[in-house]
């Protein structure tokens, strides 16, 4: 992740993941969301960064903070594929994240 902050800050992306730290994060998420041409061809990208691993002990909530952050085409054609048990939870504790958002409201 530090290796794609750096490449966003040298290229001339406008998300330079700002707010992301990168010394306590443990796990990152990339989520691509809108291609962009210029100034190369990259992927406009949210980042979540966990400070923890995906397994958690019993009753304690996941943390996690976002960010933005471009990634040039080549980069995130290199980047691994997410483990499905990863996305699955993932997917979880979104989903519970927005469910206690909702009931707040």
């Amino acid at each position: 992740m530090r290796e794609l902050v750096e490449t966003a800050r040298t290229s001339g992306f406008s998300r330079k993941g700002a707010g992301l730290d990168l010394e306590a994060g443990e796990s990152f998420v990339v989520v691509p969301y809108l291609r962009e041409s210029s100034p190369v061809r990259s992927w406009m990208c949210l980042i979540a960064a966990f400070p923890h691993t995906f397994e958690l002990p019993y009753g304690e909530r996941p943390r996690c903070e976002f960010a933005r952050l471009d990634i040039a085409e080549a980069d995130f054609a290199s980047l691994p594929d997410v483990k499905a048990k990863v996305r699955d939870q993932l997917v979880h504790w979104m989903a519970w994240e927005a469910y206690r958002a909702r009931q707040k409201d």
